[in-house]
């Protein structure tokens, strides 16, 4: 009789629960900050700076926590990369983005209550123009060439320094402030927080990252193409592997 601790769902249950959790805490992390920005201070910058700082610390910490036990996405175009390439399987791609999905609409809704908002509201925030667009699919084809790379390379374990790193970095050069993510933007239609798109923004800042992923996707492939170096590394031993993999000096 099949265990319940080696049950292939209940594995499913828990790396669901695992992107559900991440993504509503980065999404905590993205609308609170947005409203503790707004309060303490009327100067713009200061409260992009203190956005993207919370964002960044946070996804940070829930890459590295939870990034053992589902692998870390919390973004619907980073979980379909990877079904891309063949990392995942079509149910947990299924799961994932239903987990990211809810647990973004679940961290705004507990960023708002935190902030004594409405617990539910509809954001009036326009984000229209071509260049915001270009900006998200610049933001979103960056991050998975990024991760794709740091995976090809065996060194995902360096993605909750890197991964930050661009997030945090595209908040300040992209005009879009880099949301690279459709489970945020969902979520973040749902607030009155300076963070927050509307509706019809939303769809579109959806449908350039969605483009920015495809193109990411591509230019991995392209970068890929042919290296077979790296290919049988998984069949080194441990000895064998750290003296291929150690890039010291």
């Amino acid at each position: 009789m099949l265990s319940l601790h080696n049950c292939p769902m209940t594995h499913l249950l828990r790396k669901s629960l695992s992107e559900f959790l991440g993504t509503a805490i980065l999404l905590v992390a993205v609308v609170g900050s947005s409203f503790m920005g707004s309060f303490l201070t009327q100067d713009a910058l200061l409260g992009l700076f203190v956005n993207a700082f919370a964002t960044v610390l946070a996804l940070g910490c829930v890459i590295f926590v939870f990034g053992a036990i589902s692998g870390g996405y919390f973004n619907p175009v980073v979980t379909f990369a990877e079904f891309v390439v063949k990392r995942l399987e079509i149910d947990e791609l299924i799961a994932f983005i239903i987990a990211q999905l809810a647990g973004a609409f679940a961290g705004v809704v507990l960023a708002n209550y935190m902030f004594k908002q409405h617990l539910v509201t509809h954001s009036t925030i326009a984000h229209k123009g071509m260049n915001l667009y270009v900006a998200e699919v610049l933001a979103t084809a960056g991050l998975i060439i990024i991760l794709q790379l740091l995976i090809h390379q065996y060194n995902d374990h360096l993605a909750p320094i890197a991964i930050p790193a661009w997030i945090g970095g595209a908040y300040l050069f992209t005009a879009s402030t880099a949301f690279a993510n459709p489970a945020a933007v969902f979520g973040r239609m749902w607030t009155n927080a300076g963070a927050g798109i509307d509706v019809k923004s939303g769809l579109a800042f959806i449908g350039a990252e969605v483009l920015g992923a495809m193109i990411g996707i591509g230019i991995v492939a392209i970068l890929t193409a042919g290296d077979d170096d790296l290919d049988g590394l998984a069949y080194l031993t441990e000895d064998e592997y750290v003296e291929v993999t150690d890039h010291s000096i």
